[in-house]
């Protein structure tokens, strides 16, 4: 899957254009820059006719594709990678993926060669948790993309529409999109050869082990507050979630039809094809918004063992005060560099699962 090269030889001109995007030197007229990639699934053996049809659900067939980079100086992250999604809805605005490049950067401020890790945001619009983890991601060295679900940001559909519900309606499209964010990575510039690693928090966390199980090359995963059982967490979450379900349902998705909608996103279905190794679900243990059935449905889908299911002693919200620490702790273990993948998160706020 993973292939250092660029694609149909980039010219000199593509290059240094895109060193701009990402912050390095290049003249100032240059605002962006453009590449050409081909989607190459890495999906795993599937072992029934019914493991088939999800997979082919969410996938395509592979096609060439162009990955456009444009500078946004003046915001707090580098570039805006757009490239067509591989499952269009027939929205102009909502077709045309969207990340956002966090560019890790050495001490004389220039970008470097480093890994990469994709992140999938949580539902609130403005994305400010996402924001605070990639730039410390990108901080520790790691190039980071914030790639925006169907509805927010520049994918937005418009007023009255709420963005996460958007997002459900395209589940499908959210998964693809996450599946073709790989190949669009892996041909920029900067961007170290290996494996491409995969964060997602709260609802991304359930696209993002969605992805994880459909896909195989995406390592290591790391979910934060997040789990399984997409419409259970609707039907039993509080706060956000009680919102969002009235949100669908006001606009018909309920019951049976509801439980359809989400069937894209239900990480559930294809939690045992995760690698319970390579693979870490750090909860809050006073979550009622994803309650901690969901948190232990997708834990023991997957089969992971205490150091890989974290616990920290916080509410789905007041997570929030810990992002320095768990933003760390994320990279250590994205880096390969923890010792041990269940430490403290802070001083004595996380704990191994048998520590109540």
């Amino acid at each position: 899957m993973f292939n250092p090269r660029l694609r149909y030889g980039v010219t000199a001109w593509v290059v240094l254009s895109c060193a701009y995007v990402a912050g390095t030197a290049c003249a100032a007229d240059v605002a962006e820059a453009v590449f050409h990639a081909r989607d190459t699934p890495n999906t795993r053996e599937n072992e029934t006719p019914q493991m088939r049809a999800i997979v082919d659900h969410v996938t395509w067939e592979p096609a060439d594709f162009e990955v456009r980079c444009t500078a946004t100086p003046g915001l707090r992250y580098d570039a805006l990678v757009r490239f067509d999604s591989p499952m269009p809805s027939g929205k102009r605005w909502v077709d045309r993926v969207a990340m956002r490049w966090y560019a890790a950067r050495g001490g004389d401020g220039e970008a470097v060669q480093a890994p990469a890790v994709l992140m999938v945001h949580t539902l609130q619009p403005q994305m400010k948790i996402s924001d605070q983890l990639a730039q410390a991601f990108a901080k520790r060295g790691l190039h980071t993309f914030v790639l925006l679900l169907p509805g927010y940001g520049e994918r937005w559909e418009g007023r009255g529409i709420f963005p996460g519900v958007t997002a459900l309606v395209q589940g499908r499209q959210a998964v693809a999109d996450c599946l073709r964010a790989r190949d669009a990575i892996a041909v920029l510039p900067n961007i170290k050869p290996g494996p491409i690693a995969l964060q997602g928090t709260s609802l991304g966390g359930f696209v993002a082990a969605t992805v994880a199980g459909i896909e195989t090359s995406f390592d290591p995963v790391v979910l934060l507050i997040s789990g399984g059982d997409c419409y259970g967490a609707l039907v039993n979450g509080k706060h956000d979630a009680i919102f969002l379900h009235r949100e669908l349902i006001r606009r018909g998705y309920a019951g049976q039809k509801l439980k359809e909608l989400l069937e894209p996103v239900e990480p559930l279905r294809v939690a045992h094809r995760l690698d319970p190794a390579r693979t870490w679900l750090i909860s809050a243990r006073d979550d009622i918004t994803i309650p901690q059935s969901s948190s232990d449905a997708l834990a023991e889908a997957i089969g992971l063992d205490d150091e890989h299911r974290l616990w920290l002693n916080t509410n789905h919200y007041t997570t929030l005060v810990m992002l320095p620490g768990l933003s760390q702790r994320m990279a250590d273990i994205i880096l390969d560099e923890q010792d041990d993948a269940h430490e403290a998160i802070g001083k004595g706020n996380a704990t191994s699962k048998d520590a109540n």
